[in-house]
């Protein structure tokens, strides 16, 4: 079939984690996702028409293909009712939550090509540093269902929600009243009523849940010798609508351009292709200016921020977590989980480069695609104002466009009609 003429097709999206590796906080794995082609025959690049980079298994005829890029863990994908990609991300960065980190709920396009927080990354939000999985999204009145627990890496805890299209506080509510129990698995169905599993003590069933009074309700199913999780009632599903990247301004008024037209593999050595990322202003932020790792130094104004360093992350891959002196950084912010490694955290880095910043706060950049990295804006004596500390990503041949540090792509800038210098001399500056 000639390329981009293939009807579409299904893909299966997994969490799984290679051996050998370690997360941020030296637990023996690091989870991402990944994307099954299960019709086989690259469809991916069929349907595209663009050569995606992924693991291929030339004896069935298919591939798996890495979509996300976290130091540490991406886990719990679902899908949403507009086809994206539902999923906890653990973000463990540095000192982030005073070394704890925080696992907040993101979504993404089937490919990997546009992640974007949706709750939970931030420290004014409600839930602090626990952990949010298993997010699922109702019918009806549109929440975003999730199990919210006391500790990062449990699997249980009580149902709490906020509204998939304003994900804010306002709308956040604890949606299980009875303390005493713990919940897994919610599934809501289309009808507005939720299955879920619950467990007054150790033995795990499955039950209506009584969204009136706050609690599990009839049960469904316990079976005495077992626990039972993750409820999937087979009914007719909701057809997503088709995401491809490759069209979104068109179909959605979302910018996704294909910057990269040849594969540097070969042109230049790196193990990745590249990919392309636009900030409209540097200096655009809502963060306050403060002491914390996540705040910045000084004020800034356009033209303050003369650079940006890009920072690449590592997997840990040494098995000996004695050989990174936790503790050594706990008379610090990064407290008793702190390392000598990298402050509180057990991942490596390096930096993949630097870029110029146009006098209007704009920069834009090419750099390894496939690549946990972060990015710091630098003042005029090349000292860092402001860091991230969530981990990106991009993907082969992709671009992807930001408005700000923290300002938020839901406030429309990102996505308007802006001069930026960065981008206008990209495109036509012959030097």
């Amino acid at each position: 079939a000639e390329h981009g003429t293939v009807d579409k097709t299904g893909f299966i999206i997994f969490a799984g984690s290679p051996d050998g590796v370690m997360d941020e906080f030296h637990n023996p794995y690091a989870y991402n996702l990944f994307r099954l082609d299960t019709q086989g025959g690259h469809v991916t690049e069929r349907i595209t028409g663009h050569v995606l980079s992924g693991i291929e298994f030339p004896s069935i005829n298919t591939s798996i293909d890495q979509i996300t890029y976290n130091v540490s863990s991406n886990f719990d994908p679902a899908l949403t009712p507009d086809g994206n990609i539902l999923f906890s991300s653990v973000q463990a960065n540095g000192s982030r939550a005073g070394g704890k980190g925080r696992a907040m709920l993101c979504v993404d396009n089937w490919d990997g090509a546009y992640p974007r927080p949706i709750y939970g990354n931030c420290d004014e939000e409600i839930g602090g540093a626990s952990c949010k999985s298993q997010a699922k999204i109702t019918f009806g009145d549109r929440k975003l269902v999730y199990v919210e627990s006391p500790y990062m890496n449990w699997g249980v805890g009580q149902l709490a929600a906020v509204s998939w299209d304003a994900p804010y506080n306002k709308t956040y509510e604890k949606l299980s009243k009875d303390e005493g129990g713990l919940y897994r698995s919610p599934y809501p169905l289309p009808d507005d009523r939720m299955l879920v599993s619950y467990a007054e003590r150790g033995d795990f069933g499955i039950y209506w849940f009584d969204c009136k009074n706050g609690k599990a309700g009839e049960l469904v199913h316990n079976d005495p010798e077992w626990n039972d999780h993750q409820p999937a009632p087979i009914y007719i599903k909701y057809k997503p609508r088709w995401i491809n990247t490759f069209t979104a301004g068109k179909n959605f008024g979302v910018t996704t351009v294909t910057y990269q037209p040849f594969d540097q593999v070969r042109v230049e050595g790196y193990p990745h292709s590249w990919a392309t990322w636009i900030c409209f202003d540097t200096a655009l932020t809502d963060l306050p200016v403060g002491p914390y790792p996540h705040q910045r130094t000084k004020a800034t104004k356009q033209g303050d921020v003369k650079a940006v360093r890009i920072v690449e992350g590592t997997q840990c891959v040494e098995p000996d977590a004695s050989k990174f002196r936790a503790g050594a950084g706990s008379h610090l912010i990064g407290g008793a989980r702190s390392s000598s490694n990298s402050g509180t955290a057990f991942q490596q880095r390096r930096i993949i480069g630097y870029q110029y910043v146009e006098d209007d706060g704009s920069v834009v950049t090419s750099q390894t695609a496939d690549t946990p990295y972060y990015i710091q804006n630098l003042d005029e004596r090349g000292m860092a104002v402001q860091t991230a500390l969530a981990w990106a990503y991009l993907r082969p041949y992709h671009g992807r466009i930001c408005s700000g540090c923290h300002d938020g792509s839901y406030r429309g800038r990102a996505f308007q009609n802006q001069h930026a210098k960065a981008l206008y001399n990209w495109w036509y500056d012959d030097r």
